[in-house]
């Protein structure tokens, strides 16, 4: 089982009633409080790698990364001022513009979304239409992102026989109950499946209409709106594009160095070097090589607001041009790859 080093728990959470952008002293460094968007693994390796070798310190920054963990609401942190920076799905900031939320999205880790439809490959499953009639295994908190793939994809969720399963359940389509789950990570549970000796079939959302840009960094907007901000997101992502170079140098290496850190416990080694290499192709584009890391594209994130009205989780479909903003990439000088 997975548990959280209590230590970096304990060191992130100690800032978070500090205001915005804080400074440590009259000249010193700037401090800052960044809302993780998962657990401190291989895939929040650039925030973690540029706290421990110094690339944040060199832009005189001190940062304070917050691990996901039960309780950690990334929007409501920074819509309350108690992170700086958040690090989350789009579509939960989007969720929080539909409330009334003001933030601003200034880069994004993935290009295209690693969520997918993970079946096994002895069920001949290979797209969408070929599921009626089938067993399909959905993910509790996923069923109104599971109806919504079948009707984009021209099917009614009543076509399917359908098995709730809970965030975690991958012994459910090992055991052949049924013939695929949703939603799984390309890079996490269908490693977790073959594994277990079951071979899979990978249907990715993002080829069937449901793409988004996975890990989307966003602030307040009011803090965007202020210079002095602006340039210290351009040192904060800077900093951390650094790391994210050396993470491509060898994802294999990259997840080593996250296991040897402890900065949690219960991390596998093959797992994580699975998870590094996937999430490596992820986070490349033609956007990318064109202009580089974390490149937010707009048609994306129109994508995503979308699919959030249609699901019914916005009333309206949001503004996401007026929420994007690629200023700080570009001052920032993101290495192309």
């Amino acid at each position: 089982m997975i548990r959280l080093n209590r230590r970096l728990l304990l060191a992130g959470s100690a800032t978070l009633a500090l205001p915005s952008f804080r400074m440590a002293s009259a000249q010193g460094p700037v401090r800052l409080t960044v809302a993780l968007g998962y657990a401190p693994n291989v895939e929040m390796f650039g925030p973690l790698y540029a706290v421990r070798a110094g690339f944040f310190a060199a832009e005189g920054l001190t940062v304070n990364a917050v691990p996901a963990s039960t309780g950690v609401d990334q929007v409501q942190m920074v819509a309350a001022g108690r992170a700086d920076i958040g690090i989350v799905g789009p579509e939960q900031i989007i969720a929080g513009a539909g409330r009334g939320e003001k933030f601003k999205i200034f880069a994004a880790q993935y290009q295209r979304s690693p969520v997918c439809m993970t079946a096994r490959k002895d069920s001949g499953l290979t797209n969408p239409s070929q599921l009626p009639g089938r067993p399909i295994a959905v993910k509790i908190p996923a069923q109104t992102f599971f109806e919504l793939f079948m009707r984009k994809n021209g099917l009614q969720p009543s076509q399917v026989t359908v098995t709730p399963i809970g965030r975690t359940d991958v012994a459910t389509i090992i055991s052949g109950r049924v013939h695929a789950m949703i939603t799984t990570f390309a890079f996490n549970e269908p490693r977790s499946i073959e594994m277990a000796g079951v071979p899979v079939n990978l249907m990715p959302l993002a080829q069937y209409g449901m793409n988004a840009q996975t890990n989307s960094y966003f602030t307040q907007e009011r803090a965007f709106a202020d210079p002095a901000k602006r340039d210290v997101l351009v040192r904060y992502l800077r900093a951390e594009a650094k790391a994210w170079e050396e993470y491509f140098k060898d994802p294999a290496a990259a997840a080593k160095w996250i296991i040897d850190q402890k900065f949690i416990d219960g991390l596998d080694l093959d797992q994580q070097v699975f998870l590094a290499r996937g999430q490596a192709d992820h986070m490349r584009s033609a956007l990318t090589a064109e202009r580089g890391l974390m490149w937010v594209d707009p048609a994306i994130y129109r994508e995503t607001a979308t699919n959030l009205q249609l699901s019914g989780v916005t009333s309206t479909v949001i503004d996401t041009d007026s929420m994007l903003s690629t200023e700080i990439l570009e001052r920032a000088g993101m290495p192309r790859i």
